[in-house]
């Protein structure tokens, strides 16, 4: 992932909704669910939620897909592990030790 992508994919989560989406989604994972289910789960309006999951699916967070009348979205796993690799491959500084902790804690700085 390269870092414009990293931008505007953690940009489409830095929205309280559509990070909580996002969560409902994983939680509903592989098959995801249909924009009348998640209308259950959210106090939005129609046209807000399409706005919301637009913008997700835009950033490559979500998959759409048609089964009969309904649209299903589902989160799209292989992008979230590109950005944390990314975010690991730069917070490691490209140690290659992503099993490490890469930000010291604010113990080890006391």
């Amino acid at each position: 992932m390269d870092e414009m992508k990293a931008v505007q994919t953690l940009s489409a989560l830095a929205q309280p909704i559509r990070l909580k989406l996002f969560r409902l989604l994983v939680r509903h994972a592989p098959q995801g669910l249909c924009v009348s289910e998640l209308l259950d789960h959210v106090e939005l309006a129609q046209p807000t939620l399409s706005f919301h999951l637009k913008e997700l699916t835009a950033a490559g967070l979500l998959a759409r897909s048609k089964h009969g009348r309904q649209v299903y979205y589902a989160p799209a796993f292989p992008t979230m592990d590109a950005l944390l690799a990314y975010l690991t491959e730069n917070c490691c500084a490209g140690s290659g030790d992503s099993g490490a902790a890469c930000c010291p804690s604010s113990e080890s700085s006391s």
